[in-house]
């Protein structure tokens, strides 16, 4: 199975999420998180490995590369600025969060960067 783009960034997201939350991340953890099977996991976590975007440590936590903690900031930023953008103009907040992950896949970074010079005035949409 090859990772495509988007499954790429779900991955690193859902580690880096998991790494703030509880302070590791375990292919476990990535199966219950993702709603999908070990083996499935387990053969995304190779292939980010192979592709150098994470390691596996002791007890079999997963740790980025700088490469993999790179990608996963911007991936995460982009989902929270989306999601904060789609909640202030009164969208669910669940709807928002589904939305903003959908969205994150598909919006280039010229739009998103105008999005986000727009909403600067926006407290409640702030980047940080």
């Amino acid at each position: 199975m090859m990772l495509n783009k988007n499954s790429t960034n779900d991955y690193l997201e859902r580690i880096l999420i998991l790494h703030r939350t509880k302070g590791f991340a375990r292919s476990v953890d990535l199966a219950r998180e993702l709603k999908v099977s070990k083996p499935t996991v387990s053969d995304a976590v190779k292939r980010l490995r192979e592709r150098g975007l994470i390691d596996i440590e002791d007890k079999g936590r997963i740790v980025f590369t700088d490469s993999g903690e790179k990608i996963a900031g911007k991936v995460y930023k982009k989902h929270r600025f989306l999601k904060k953008s789609l909640v202030s103009i009164g969208v669910k907040e669940s709807v928002a969060d589904r939305d903003a992950c959908m969205m994150g896949h598909v919006i280039s970074e010229e739009t998103y960067k105008c999005l986000a010079s727009l909403f600067k005035s926006y407290p409640q949409v702030s980047e940080n």
